[in-house]
């Protein structure tokens, strides 16, 4: 038992090393191999053919890293780790100042997303974002911090920003990224959308629910979009020094007393200020909504419902279907194909992610792009054929790291994206021959999105953003050489389509503030070399019209419209008649604050590089104590630290202390090593004491036993998008030795070694959702066998085999998510030879742990779970044990109380049969059983965890002799399973 609250201790310690991370997306992978250089300011660790990409980053980290020093706080102390990898094309980046500050940054451009194509500069945007996070999480004054942090090293309780809710935290980076560099998310168009819709359809949300906690559209967004505009709010009211006094006011006063900390900048509390930037955005939103009205807002016929993502809708070249990528918080991504008179669903095929699509010149296939892991870290794009007649999908590459693919008029001719190099660039793929062959090579200064044929194949389209500038509209020629500016402003323009008679080229884009569909006449003479084409507007709407198409028979134009509950596809008659010439642009790029971006290049000679050496990033930087009581054992005494380098490949965690009740050292040490891909390895070293009693028939004794283990697992891993398997061995040596406390008392044995081997085995299909009330649509299974032998006295040995099958099938009713059956079944066996089997408890309550902090834990479940039972009501050395569950949505609450740490994020019930039986002899099988119902709360905790919390009633149907059939009230934490 001290053993596993000894791992539950390694476990925490481990914990500290990965917290409060803004984003992640897979962990870096570890095998690479990685070199390092440090700046003034950081050490840059990137993995081999990096190094151009590195070194820029660096520099304009060391920019944002001086801008912040200016405008924001004071630095952090000591150098920052900059890690760079290029393991996903899922673009992202994040930041923790545990164990000790780090910023991670994948090279790879996102500017295939609507929320971050507005940049000059996307490394200059992000790293600042990144920093402000490690400038704000790291910073606290006073006694009531820094004393703790000097005693107890970087440990998360100790960080006052860790209290504070997600939307400042968010907001405040998100303001940053934009205020430093002029362009980014704050003064981008898309976060103005957002909150532009909500408020023109009453659902801006309340200070409360900004944390973005409850499944709702925007997902995700609410913390950057919301934060951010009332932080840029305030900033123009009281100016950027008002913003940094109540980050430096935030990092002295007490846990959850931000909402007191903005007075002295502001004069007035957080929610007080809140209620009043809310006032004031819908008031200006209104105005600029009838202005817009004025003129006449477009109406589409909807031939898709709501839904989180719906990228890049477009018409078979029949003109017939409609194909377009579904991605909803109840049900897996999905390619839906729709017949564009009725609007009736052709074909909807699961697929591993959002993403584009292209068709075949027969209307029989549609070419579309998904992410899939390659090897246990890596996750890369790759194009998959989808038969849009019976179903089937064929993947087409293996790591090939492409998409946004579009079909040429020969027929077997995509033109797509491949991203590498930290940066894209466009290439053909050819379906016939599989080769790939770039247009135009991997530049630093350019990044390319949504590439597109023109009706003859003579020409492409494509969005093309050049460092300094917004995303523009340009046309290359078949060789892939520019041949022609369609836009050059600072809006952002995305997403170009040709007309079916290649006259006209349509995007979208934000040049009035809302995005809109435009029209560019190519017919039109340029009177001066470069001169642009004239510019219609085709869409005006309030509320956001994105990514289009047009039908090749020239009848519809169908694009993305936004609203406040999501985006669905609409499609309004293709008529250039109706266009009106388009004014100027509006968008206008800030510039820098603080004066113009010094561009300055950090070199070989000034940062020479290095073969990366896990130290001194491996070193702990905080420890805490432990205290864990024993009974007759005693208490334990101790500590507890843990260490990782900058890529996790090598972790040390351990716990060590005395144990009180035979005044002994007791303690465990554990080290993780990853480098090698597959597998991972750890090693775990033990030392515990344990005292219990031994009666014969003259006396009693105390026996104290002292427990020296040493074990060995490697774990193997293979993760798929909807699958992931892992087969973990692990042997061990058990030295133990028993002493009795009274004198002249002798054991026959005192000391023997046991050799131990398990095999862990698991595999698991099932999912959940961003709405799901439980796991669903799939299966899990676990297998566990143990074999224990005396190293002295080899026949004598024990043998365990644990099983347990769960699945999960899913229906749609009412609520907001699905309904599910779940089911669970666990068996245990084991025998031995001149040794015990082991005994298995029969009773209990499903669930799991929840962790309040380091080392604190509500909750727990039983192994073999059946509620209105205490735990080993029965044992025996075999067992089975089966749950049945019906589990349904009830409410999605999403909201708290103004700043208070908590918010009621939904509710959902259980209807539950347990059932099952314990025993040693075969011919004396009693089981028991018992019914009952939940109530389950989910519970967002300190602004961003989300717990549940399960109340529960039980009725016992079969009892074991001597128990009377009663009922049972219990509260426990955790899904049951």
């Amino acid at each position: 038992m001290r053993l596993l609250l000894f791992a539950r201790a390694i476990t925490c310690a481990v914990i500290l090393l990965h917290t409060v991370s803004s984003a992640s997306s897979a962990q870096i992978p570890p095998d690479d191999h990685y070199l390092i250089f440090e700046t003034e300011h950081f050490r840059v660790v990137f993995p081999d053919g990096l190094e151009n990409f590195a070194r820029q980053a660096a520099a304009s980290a060391e920019w944002a890293y001086d801008a912040l020093s200016k405008s924001f706080l004071s630095p952090p102390q000591g150098k920052i780790g900059l890690v760079i990898t290029d393991h996903t094309d899922a673009a992202n980046a994040s930041a923790t100042p545990i164990p000790r500050n780090r910023v991670t940054l994948i090279a790879t451009p996102d500017i295939g997303t609507r929320q971050l194509n507005y940049y000059t500069d996307w490394l200059d945007v992000t790293l600042a974002h990144e920093l402000t996070h490690i400038f704000h999480l790291d910073h606290a004054e006073g006694f009531f911090w820094n004393i703790p942090r000097a005693l107890f090293g970087r440990v998360p309780l100790f960080f006052p920003a860790f209290y504070q809710p997600q939307w400042v935290i968010e907001g405040l980076a998100t303001y940053y990224e934009s205020r430093l560099t002029g362009a980014g998310r704050a003064y981008g168009s898309f976060f103005d959308m957002l909150l532009t819709t909500a408020a023109y359809e009453d659902r801006l949300r309340a200070v409360d629910a900004a944390n973005g906690l409850t499944p709702n559209w925007p997902a995700g967004s609410p913390p950057y979009a919301y934060g951010s505009f009332y932080f840029k709010d305030l900033a123009e009211q009281y100016g950027d020094s008002a913003i940094g006094l109540l980050a430096r006011k935030g990092g002295k006063g007490l846990p959850y007393t931000v909402e007191w900390a903005a007075r002295p900048a502001f004069g007035d509390k957080l929610t007080g200020l809140w209620s009043d930037w809310e006032t004031g955005f819908t008031a200006r939103v209104r105005a600029r909504i009838d202005s817009i009205a004025a003129r006449g807002i477009t109406s589409g016929r909807p031939l898709s419902g709501s839904a989180w993502q719906i990228p890049a809708p477009r018409f078979s070249p029949d003109s017939r279907s409609l194909v377009y990528t579904l991605v909803d918080p109840r049900e897996d991504p999905a390619t839906v194909v729709v017949d564009v008179e009725t609007g009736a669903v052709r074909q909807r095929r699961r697929r591993n992610g959002s993403g584009t699509n292209a068709w075949s010149l027969d209307s029989r296939f549609v070419y579309l792009q998904a992410p899939e892991f390659r090897g246990r870290y890596r996750l890369y794009t790759d194009l998959y054929r989808l038969d849009v007649q019976s179903g089937k999908e064929r993947r087409i590459t293996k790591g090939a790291r492409i998409g946004q693919p579009d079909m040429g008029p020969d027929g077997h001719t995509l033109i797509a994206i491949q991203v590498g190099e930290g940066t894209n660039r466009l290439v053909t793929y050819d379906l016939e021959t599989g080769v790939t062959t770039p247009l135009t090579q991997f530049v630093d200064s350019i990044n390319w999105q949504r590439p597109r044929f023109s009706p003859d194949g003579s020409r492409i389209a494509a969005g093309r953003w050049v460092k300094g500038g917004i995303l523009d509209i340009v046309i290359l020629d078949a060789r892939g050489r520019v041949a022609r500016q369609v836009t050059r402003d600072d809006a952002a323009d995305v997403v170009p389509v040709f007309s079916p008679d290649g006259r006209y080229l349509l995007w979208s884009s934000d040049r009035h503030g809302v995005y809109n569909i435009y029209a560019a006449d190519l017919s039109a003479d340029q009177a001066t070399d470069g001169a642009l084409p004239p510019v219609f507007q085709v869409t005006n709407t309030v509320t956001g019209a994105l990514d289009l198409d047009v039908s090749p028979d020239g009848r519809w134009l169908a694009y993305v419209a936004h609203h406040a509950d999501g985006y669905r596809v609409e499609i309004i008659p293709y008529d250039p008649a109706s266009w009106h010439r388009a004014d100027a642009s509006l968008r206008r790029v800030r510039p820098h604050a603080y004066g113009a971006r010094q561009v300055r290049e950090i070199t070989e000679e000034e940062a020479p590089t290095h073969a990366y050496s896990p130290f001194p990033s491996v070193w702990p930087t905080s420890w805490l104590p432990l205290i864990i009581t024993g009974g007759s054992s005693g208490t334990f005494i101790g500590a507890t630290s843990a260490g990782t380098d900058y890529i996790n490949r090598h972790t040390i965690a351990g716990v060590a202390g005395w144990r009180t009740g035979v005044s002994a050292f007791e303690g465990a040490l554990a080290y993780f090593y990853r480098g090698w891909g597959q597998p991972s390895l750890r090693v775990t070293a033990s030392q515990e004491w344990e005292t219990f009693l031994i009666a014969d028939s003259a006396a009693t004794f105390t026996i104290d036993q002292r427990e020296r283990q040493l074990d060995v697992a490697a774990t193997w891993l293979w993760p798929r998008r909807r699958t992931a398997f892992f087969l973990t061995p692990v042997v061990g040596v058990d030295w133990v030795h028993r002493s009795p406390r009274e004198a002249g008392v002798s054991l026959t044995n005192p000391s023997f070694t046991d050799l131990e081997g398990r095999l862990i085995f698991g595999f698991s299909r099932a999912r959940s959702y961003a709405r799901s009330v439980s796991l669903e649509k799939g299966y899990a299974t676990r297998l566990e066998l143990t074999h224990r032998r005396l190293a002295d006295d080899l026949d004598r040995w024990r043998i365990s085999a644990e099983l347990t099958l769960t699945g999960y099938n899913s229906f749609s009713l009412f609520g907001y998510a699905n309904h599910v059956l779940a089911g669970r079944l666990a068996v245990a066996a084991s025998d031995g030879h001149d040794r015990n089997p082991e005994s298995f408890p029969l009773g209990g309550i499903p669930g799991r742990p929840v962790s309040l902090g380091p080392g604190v834990e509500v909750g727990g479940g039983a192994d073999y779970p059946i509620r209105g039972f205490t735990e080993g009501v029965e044992r025996g050395d075999r067992i089975v044990a089966g749950n049945l569950e019906y589990r349904f949505p009830l409410a999605i609450v999403g909201r708290g109380y103004k700043l208070w740490p908590f918010l009621i994020q939904k509710l959902s019930g259980t209807l539950f049969v347990d059932g099952g039986a314990a025993w040693t002899d075969s011919d004396d099988v009693r089981g028991i059983a018992s019914t009952g119902a939940e109530f389950s709360i989910d519970l967002g905790i300190g602004y961003a965890l989300v717990y549940r919390f399960r109340l529960g009633l039980a009725r016992q149907l079969a009892a074991p002799s001597g128990i009377s059939n009663e009922w049972d009230a219990y509260l426990t934490a955790g899904v049951a399973f």
